[in-house]
């Protein structure tokens, strides 16, 4: 019994510490663009693109992106960027320019298709 109780207390220590992560985000381990989702709705597709460079992930067949799932893109250009979001049906969701400069950039899809961007990790708000 006291094994199962410290087995218990192991997983619920690593779970606190993950939650500090990046709260599970998918793609890129070290992303300088995160979109996260913070809507009912579920993306099937995320795509990035700017003037030299242009990102697409295909989620639906995969793991879609569900409120509070994030996916992370290593964008190696700097600037303005355009991040569009679909629905598993393919309908288009979200669309934000973005400017992109040294510091990791959340793009946070909120209800009513409302898109926000800012240089803190949104899940911690």
């Amino acid at each position: 019994m006291r094994r199962v109780g410290g087995i218990a207390a192991v997983l619920l220590l690593a779970g606190a510490v993950c939650s500090g992560c990046s709260a599970g985000v998918l793609g890129t381990e070290d992303p300088d663009l995160v979109v996260y989702n913070d809507s009912t709705a579920i993306l099937g597709s995320i795509s990035v693109s700017g003037e030299e460079e242009s990102q697409s992930v295909s989620l639906a067949d995969g793991h879609p992106l569900e409120r509070g799932e994030s996916y992370g893109f290593e964008v190696d250009e700097l600037g303005p960027v355009w991040v569009e979001l679909w629905d598993l049906d393919g309908n288009q969701v979200g669309r934000r320019r973005v400017n992109l400069g040294e510091e990791r950039v959340y793009v946070t899809l909120e209800e009513h298709s409302r898109m926000t961007v800012g240089t803190a990790e949104p899940w911690r708000n």
